[in-house]
């Protein structure tokens, strides 16, 4: 990332000083460690903040106008707080709006401001650079005009954002990792509550990497919809079954999916199985990481991209690969696909020492395969949305 006296430098030439507030902020991207497609079954997810963010540098304004000059794709854009619809062209500046559009919802008082932003996190894998996008611009325009908005509340408002304004009807998982991720933890969320707790991932010996396929995600809207009709489907099918208060797939236990798994129409029956042995494989996961057993939780997302790939049919030919590569390197505990799927990113725990060795074997491999060669990204979890400097 540039450095802030250099992203100050940018600043001060796109826009002259107002003399008001000004500051620095960051927002990172995420990556889920375990508990994929469980989030719109109520069920629960366990991410990490990555190392990747978004820096966000603003000042306010007089007027009611906001600037926003973004440096990745270099474009200049420019809105009225009293004047917010979505735009069909530069479909980014959406994000920041909806976020603008729902902390002026939420009854609180906001100025016009000056906006420059650049980031690193690699777009359309599955890394949540929208959800940081989102974080980085409420964090921004919440302390410039000086607002007491706590990280929940933050995260709340940024998902109503996105499924209001951009019109995405994303679960809570990348907004609250966004906020609320620390340094050395990752958060496990349950979907329903919105509850969450900070699980230790202090050993420094093991490591989280990420393997970017660069096969961008196809198929994910119309296969997402149709998984979340097959959920619905066996859900309504286990409430005709139990005599008992099922709201959602979360709500079986393993024991009662065998009973009747049979009965249901096959493909409806893996699309369950999934979900329910996912939300299983997370809390022992967590329990895992809680005891510092490493392996028993790298034993688990090799069961879950199992899962992912068989029962759910969310993976592909690459991302497959990425898995059967990592699980033949020494030092490998786990490896699976991370995100919604059809493409994107794999997440892989790795003992320290073998990491230079998978990164070259790992490319070395894919390439040859492939024809490309993947990105590769070390990220301790880290911590969530910060304040740079405020002056």
């Amino acid at each position: 990332m540039q450095d802030l006296n250099k992203l100050w430098k940018i600043f001060n030439e796109k826009f002259t000083d107002t003399g008001l507030v000004k500051g620095a902020f960051s927002a990172p991207g995420r990556v889920n460690l375990i508990g994929e497609h469980t989030d719109y079954n109520e069920g629960f997810v366990l991410p990490i903040a990555i190392r990747k963010k978004i820096i966000m540098l603003g000042q306010l304004r007089n007027d009611r106008l906001v600037q926003v000059f973004d440096l990745v794709y270099k474009t200049k854009i420019k809105f009225s707080l009293d004047a917010l619809t979505p735009l069909k062209k530069d479909t980014w500046v959406n994000y920041l709006m909806g976020v603008v559009d729902e902390i002026q919802k939420a009854g609180y008082p906001l100025q016009g401001a000056n906006l420059i932003f650049t980031s690193n996190i690699p777009q359309r894998v599955g890394l949540s650079s929208s959800a940081a996008l989102e974080v980085v611009t409420a964090l921004t325009m919440a302390k410039l005009n000086l607002l007491e908005i706590k990280p929940v509340e933050m995260a709340h408002l940024c998902r109503r954002a996105e499924n209001n304004f951009v019109g995405v009807a994303c679960g809570i998982m990348d907004q609250y990792v966004s906020c609320l991720g620390q340094k050395n933890y990752a958060l496990f969320i349950d979907c329903r509550s919105n509850d969450y707790d900070l699980i230790p991932f202090k050993d420094h010996n093991y490591q989280i990497v990420i393997c970017n396929s660069k096969v961008q995600r196809g198929l994910v809207n119309s296969e997402y919809n149709i998984r979340r009709e097959e959920c619905k489907m066996a859900t309504e099918f286990f409430k005709h079954k139990l005599n008992r208060e099922i709201r959602a797939l979360r709500d079986i236990t393993i024991d009662e999916y065998k009973k009747y798994q049979a009965q249901l129409p096959e493909v409806t029956a893996r699309r369950a199985r999934h979900v329910i042995s996912e939300n299983y494989r997370v809390q022992t996961g967590v329990q895992a990481l809680r005891m510092g057993n490493y392996s028993a939780f790298g034993q688990l997302m090799i069961e879950s991209h199992q899962s992912l790939k068989d029962d759910y049919e969310v993976s592909c030919i690459e991302l497959d690969l990425l898995v059967n590569l990592a699980l033949k390197q020494e030092g490998v505990l786990g490896a699976r696909m991370t995100g919604a799927g059809f493409g994107g990113c794999t997440v892989n725990l790795i003992e320290k020492n073998y990491l230079d060795a998978f990164k070259k074997k790992i490319k070395n491999e894919y390439k040859k395969i492939t024809g490309i060669i993947p990105d590769i990204y070390l990220t301790p979890p880290a911590e969530g949305a910060k304040v740079l400097e405020l002056r």
